[in-house]
């Protein structure tokens, strides 16, 4: 709420002060506070965003660290969208601690006064991620779809330009969405006693936002229940051995997988990614839907829960990190190496080493 102070109500607090005129001041000893819950429960929030960076910064950092310091994985690439995700994430944790130390340092129990222009301008990497995060998504579900259903087609895909597809339509969906907002928010007109992004913004913006994400959360959530069948069909069938022609056909164009020491690798590939899209539904599908469609009810839920997105975004980030080694076995080699002899040499295992051209085992 925008209130501006005249004279006359200054007199009445001061008498004497003179000719004062300024905006966006409350007087809490004499006005309730808005706020929609405790201020220190908006603290609370704000802390666990640092600590959420914090432990994204690591754990992806980490993960990077293993792709520069392993031969194996580097040359893998079929890793490289696994690798664009971790970057895109590990950049997000450190692009965006301007705008959660801001809200930490301008935390006041009594009022919240952020500053409109630093808040948009800082929320900048927080805009773009979600569409990164969301078309990443996306794209994942297609790879492990090429995968299970042209395995031929998919065996002689050009990864690197799929990846840097995937992420120049993030970017520029991402962009898209930076220049609309700029376009629509009145930078004048300060917010009191909110501590998100979304009470800085447009109506008319959020709504656009909200319907966006939507659409893609709903391709995503599409190809996500595919992925899910395709994969309970394929282990199905595999385990009571009733695989038909067709999936002999094309388990046949995949000779690498084939072998008894290698179906065990494919199959955790995609489970990998099926983890991933998983934790995206959970992270970041199922609570921007929510919050976009109670947007379009008119209810301002920015203020009552705060910065809700990047909260996602951060929870997605850390979970991802943690079920890339749990679940990818040259990862969980290489960590393993890594943190128990200090090196990055593995000694000789039944994994069978992946051609830099070879875009099918060990990889999603």
């Amino acid at each position: 709420m925008t209130m501006n102070v005249t004279r006359s109500w200054v007199d009445e607090l001061a008498p004497g002060l003179g000719s004062v005129e300024t905006t966006t001041r409350i007087d809490n000893s004499s006005h309730p506070s808005p706020m929609a819950m405790p201020a220190k429960f908006y603290l609370g929030v704000d802390i666990s965003l640092l600590i959420l960076q914090a432990l994204s910064f690591t754990g992806n950092g980490f993960i990077i660290l293993l792709f520069l310091g392993t031969t194996r994985l580097r040359r893998n690439t079929s890793l490289r969208l696994l690798l664009l995700l971790c970057m895109t994430d590990f950049v997000f944790a450190i692009s965006t601690l301007p705008y959660t130390i801001n809200y930490v340092v301008g935390w006041n129990p009594i009022m919240f006064d952020y500053d409109p222009m630093y808040i948009i301008t800082s929320s900048i990497p927080l805009v773009v991620q979600f569409k990164v995060n969301l078309i990443i998504t996306i794209m994942i579900a297609v790879d492990r779809l090429q995968a299970m259903k042209a395995p031929a087609y998919y065996r002689g895909k050009n990864q690197m330009r799929f990846v840097w597809l995937t992420l120049a339509i993030g970017l520029i969906l991402g962009a898209i969405d930076v220049v609309l907002e700029y376009h629509t928010t009145t930078f004048n007109i300060r917010k009191l006693n909110c501590a998100a992004i979304g009470c800085h913004q447009d109506p008319g913006f959020r709504a656009y936002w909200g319907i966006s994400n939507m659409a893609l959360n709903t391709v995503a959530l599409i190809l996500t229940l595919w992925v899910a069948v395709e994969l309970n069909r394929i282990r199905g069938k595999s385990s009571n051995g009733t695989l038909g022609k067709r999936d002999f056909k094309q388990m046949s164009q995949l000779p690498a997988i084939c072998s008894s020491d290698n179906k065990n690798n494919y199959f955790q590939a995609n489970k990998l990614s099926f983890g991933i899209l998983v934790i995206s539904f959970v992270f970041l599908m199922v609570p921007s839907t929510f919050v976009g469609v109670v947007e379009l009810a008119g209810l301002e839920l920015f203020k009552i829960i705060g910065p809700f997105y990047i909260l996602g975004l951060l929870a997605a980030g850390v979970s991802n990190s943690i079920v890339y080694i749990r679940l990818h076995v040259e990862l969980k080699q290489a960590a393993v190496q890594l943190v128990k002899y200090r090196s990055f040499k593995q000694e000789a295992t039944s994994v069978v080493n992946i051609a830099p051209t070879t875009t099918v085992p060990e990889g999603f």
